[in-house]
């Protein structure tokens, strides 16, 4: 529950950095549409400036020329055409006074008082001034009209003496009006890009940050799992690629790390079940051998004063000194003593001995029939035969037990060669080995039996192993149970 609701908070990367991308952009866009909103009546200004200042110079070359050869009504008309212009509000000429001329009587009432008083209040003898009528933005341009010689013919006056002035009145509504749609169609074309480009962004941060970042943490998240067979793929040389190969040194590390500590830890599980067995072993022999001295002792008597039973008790004698013999040599493999009665040991006597011994004792009170295979030459290999006996009898004991339940109980035992190797099946027709326990039959003082000791197949397991072999299994609830043991022959 906690950890739905602690990964329910949490967001990735990718969208934090692609909310910040987006924030980024539209910022970056809304400054930018600011600036040119700002920039509109400044350039409207400027481009009305530029626009404004080739009139007077138009109006006064006409005006000389109308002047000179007297002829009003075309001023009138030049004056009249100018104001037809969306843009200009208006042309005056006034006298020097700043009184509207009376040379043309029909633009003297065209206006009103207050635009004209506006005008003429805010009035600078050349250049331009900006000024406001009914909330409209206009540029108004003055310009000084200059007595010169060819005017004197006309007005007698000194020359450079004022006659007048022109007043020409732009409205800058209509070119702001033109700048602000422009400003505004760019503005939303760079809407409409940032939102494209934030697109392309987000592609891009999920293909080269977003997905080798959920690769690393697959990767990371296995072994977690204790998973150290994982491995990333080197795909780039980045800085995701360099990643990539810390993390695939990191895990060799830790897998490397680990099968030494694995190791270290199976040698001291190993030593301290041998220490273990090696306890139980001499518990056990002390409490074994007083009886089995006295049977030997016995026995022995036996034949002294009764030579009539001498071959069987020789037998109970030769029985007697196997089992004291196993019991020694299992204390002795317990204690990891080399001093052990190794010598050559012929496998086919050695397969033979093991029937007989096997017939008299295992299988003695059963009807369960034994089937030996033991193919010729066999070969030889050092060995304690004791030890060699322990595992095929602990074997055939555990088959027996096996199908002791069956209707046709069935043993087999066989041996043949496999290159260097010898390879012997203790098999049975029994019902099985569960798949539950399979994985746990070798582990010591493991047993499903109410009266094992649970150390029978641990011990075939460590002898095997002793002399460089190994043992497997097959089982099947159908067909029953066979274990496979290869031993390295001279």
């Amino acid at each position: 529950m906690g950890k739905t609701m602690l990964s329910g908070r949490i967001i990735s990367l990718q969208v934090k950095i692609s909310i910040l991308i987006f924030i980024i952009m539209m910022v970056f866009s809304f400054a930018i549409g600011q600036k040119m909103n700002s920039n509109v009546k400044q350039e409207a200004y400027q481009i009305t400036s530029k626009y404004i200042e080739s009139i007077p110079y138009l109006v006064n070359s006409a005006m000389y020329n109308f002047m000179l050869n007297g002829d009003r009504q075309s001023i009138k008309r030049l004056v009249l055409q100018l104001q037809n212009d969306s843009n200009i509000m208006g042309v005056h000429i006034f006298n020097k006074n700043w009184k509207l001329t009376e040379a043309l009587p029909e633009l003297l009432n065209k206006y009103d008082k207050k635009y004209i008083q506006t005008i003429v209040d805010n009035k600078v003898e050349d250049g331009f001034r900006e000024n406001v009528f009914d909330g409209k933005h206009v540029v108004s341009f003055y310009s000084s009209i200059v007595n010169s010689p060819e005017c004197r013919i006309c007005h007698l006056k000194s020359e450079g003496e004022i006659l007048g002035y022109i007043n020409i009145n732009i409205d800058l509504t209509y070119l702001s009006d033109i700048l602000g749609q422009d400003a505004a169609n760019v503005r939303e074309i760079l809407m409409v890009s940032s939102v494209g480009l934030f697109l392309i962004v987000v592609v891009l941060v999920k293909i080269l940050v977003t997905r080798p970042l959920h690769r690393l943490e697959k990767s990371m998240q296995e072994v977690a799992n204790n998973n150290l067979e994982v491995r990333m793929d080197v795909v780039s040389e980045d800085e995701f690629g360099r990643m990539s190969r810390l993390f695939n040194y990191m895990v060799y590390s830790l897998r490397k790390s680990f099968s030494t500590i694995s190791s270290m830890h199976k040698n001291m599980m190993h030593n301290d079940r041998l220490m273990t067995i090696g306890t139980l072993t001499a518990a056990v022999s002390h409490e074994i051998k007083n009886p089995l001295n006295s049977i030997m002792l016995h026995a022995d008597i036996l034949v002294r004063k009764n030579s009539e039973n001498k071959d069987y008790c020789e037998k109970i004698l030769s029985d007697a000194e196997r089992i004291k013999d196993i019991i020694d040599n299992t204390l002795n493999f317990s204690r990891l003593d080399d001093e052990q009665k190794i010598e050559e040991v012929n496998l086919n006597s050695f397969m033979a001995n093991v029937r007989l011994y096997a017939e008299r004792t295992i299988l003695k009170w059963t009807d369960i029939p034994l089937t030996m295979d033991v193919q010729e030459e066999l070969g030889s290999i050092t060995a304690n035969p004791v030890h060699l006996e322990q595992i095929i009898l602990n074997l055939i004991r555990n088959a027996v037990e096996a199908v002791e339940d069956s209707e046709s109980p069935m043993l087999w035992v066989r041996a043949g060669r496999e290159g260097r190797n010898v390879v012997i099946h203790v098999a049975d027709n029994g019902r099985g080995i569960p798949e539950q326990v399979q994985k746990m039959i070798f582990n010591e003082f493991y047993t499903t039996k109410a009266t094992g000791t649970g150390i029978g197949l641990y011990i075939v397991r460590e002898l095997v192993q002793n002399y460089n072999g190994t043992i497997d299994f097959k089982t099947d609830p159908r067909t029953g149970t066979s274990f496979i043991i290869t031993l390295p022959v001279n």
